[in-house]
């Protein structure tokens, strides 16, 4: 009887667990589909709120040394002009232009010039149809006053002449020496500047003293600022070997023609 009852609470009770657990599921399934349907609801206010919101739009603005890109500027170059600026009217004045010949020439003191030799010589020598006696004549030992080049018995010496021997040589050697002097030292641009035409002619006369120096007597010249440059060369001479005559030393004359020609 007691084995029997027990079975009997048994059954009961598994009756009421299987009636709990059918109701479980029962309340599980209604409360799922509840949680879906209200997952959904809200879900779909969410997305409708998202659609009503109103986003503030903030505007950026560009510093002005941000890089821009530049558009494309479409241009024709079938139609042109080029500009020119109005150039101001210069009168010029053209100076006529002169040319001068650099060479400078230098005449031997054997060609025809003008030489200042009155004083030295007296031509106006008396006359007389007496014969000459030996006796009365004199013979200086040592010549006075200025001797020239061309009657001197030892024409001076010019630097680099010395090798020569006869008196000819050393006078055409001491004129060779004398041009490349001149052509050197001399400036032919004074001419142009002083606005002299044609040829221009200067004679210096200097004396080779005993000591071999140069001393300038007397310049003629077409200009005076010519004379003036031609003593500024003469003075510049390097010393010579004073010329003799008799043994003796003597002062020489030298007459030193310049000619040189300017042309337009």
């Amino acid at each position: 009887m007691n084995f029997s009852r027990k079975n009997h609470e048994l059954i009961r009770q598994n009756e009421v667990n299987v009636k709990k657990s059918q109701k479980h599921d029962v309340n599980l399934q209604k409360n799922s589909t509840l949680y879906f349907q209200i997952g959904l609801i809200l879900c779909l206010l969410f997305a409708y709120g998202l659609l009503e919101m109103k986003f503030l739009k903030t505007e950026t603005t560009i510093p002005d040394m941000a890089y821009v890109d530049d558009v494309p500027t479409e241009f024709s170059m079938d139609k042109y002009e080029i500009y020119r600026e109005p150039v101001e009217k210069i009168e010029k004045t053209i100076k006529k232009q002169i040319k001068y010949s650099n060479k400078i020439e230098v005449a031997k003191n054997t060609d025809d010039v003008e030489e200042n030799t009155d004083e030295i010589f007296d031509e106006n020598l008396p006359t007389t149809d007496e014969p000459i006696k030996p006796e009365k004549i004199v013979v200086d030992k040592e010549p006075e006053g200025l001797m020239n080049i061309m009657l001197v018995e030892t024409v001076p010496v010019f630097p680099g002449c010395e090798k020569l021997n006869s008196n000819q040589e050393r006078r055409d050697c001491m004129s060779s020496k004398l041009t490349k002097f001149i052509q050197k030292k001399f400036d032919t641009d004074l001419g142009s500047e002083l606005g002299l035409k044609g040829k221009q002619k200067i004679y210096v006369n200097f004396k080779i003293n005993r000591q071999g120096e140069v001393e300038i007597l007397q310049t003629q010249a077409t200009h005076d600022k010519l004379g003036e440059e031609a003593n500024r060369v003469v003075n510049k001479l390097p010393r010579m070997t004073p010329g003799k005559h008799g043994n003796k030393t003597v002062d020489v004359l030298y007459t030193l023609p310049i000619a040189f020609t300017i042309q337009n």
